[in-house]
């Protein structure tokens, strides 16, 4: 073989070592994705387990001070309508 022979099989040895390097790094990055995103979609079923146990009780903590601050504002809402009807017989 000559010289040109064998830098070139030199050559090639070295790009395909190369090529194997970045192709197990792709797939190493690819893996702790597909890890990063299964621990991801665990926590995001796990909170939606949760907020379906707290939803009920959530709701009628909500409609409860909904229906307070509609009782307490019914005066007002009362008052400024009159108000306002008053201002527009004028």
């Amino acid at each position: 073989m000559s010289l040109l022979e064998i830098a070139l099989v030199t050559l090639v040895s070295i790009w395909t070592i190369i090529f194997v390097i970045i192709a197990v790094a792709i797939l190493l990055v690819f893996f702790a994705i597909r890890r990063a995103l299964q621990k991801a979609n665990k926590i995001l079923d796990e909170t939606e387990d949760i907020a379906k146990r707290v939803d009920l009780p959530s709701k009628v903590v909500i409609a409860s001070i909904l229906g307070f601050m509609a009782k307490n504002m019914a005066g007002s809402v009362k008052d400024i309508i009159g108000v306002f009807l008053k201002s527009k017989k004028k």
